[in-house]
């Protein structure tokens, strides 16, 4: 559907869809009575820098993981070094204490 307005409207109702959370399209279906939209809480806006730090952390926990696993499933289990695993826990906390200082603006 194609309609004319002026570029300030046109702003309003972007405007008016990104607070609500909604595509502009569901908007103008509730607008017309068509529909009656779901409202959802907008997602918030990650800084990708934070993503990529979370994942790195998540790729050292699963190699971690990985490693206990195969060693219990060869029936290595008893030859698990706790002292290691414990170590790189311990690493892991860190890293994300850093991330959490970094990204509270602690870290300015």
């Amino acid at each position: 559907m194609i309609f004319r307005c002026a570029p300030s409207e046109k702003a309003a109702l972007v405007a008016k869809a990104r607070a609500t959370g909604l595509p502009n399209a569901t908007l103008m279906r509730e607008a017309l009575g068509l529909t009656a939209a779901r409202r959802r809480k907008p997602v918030p806006r990650v800084d990708p820098k934070l993503t990529l730090a979370i994942a790195r952390v998540g790729s050292n926990l699963n190699q971690l993981s990985r490693w206990i696993n195969g060693a219990v499933k060869s029936g290595r289990a008893s030859q698990i070094d706790a002292l290691k695993v414990a170590t790189q826990l311990v690493v892991i906390e860190r890293q994300l204490a850093q991330i959490v200082v970094e990204h509270t603006g602690g870290g300015e």
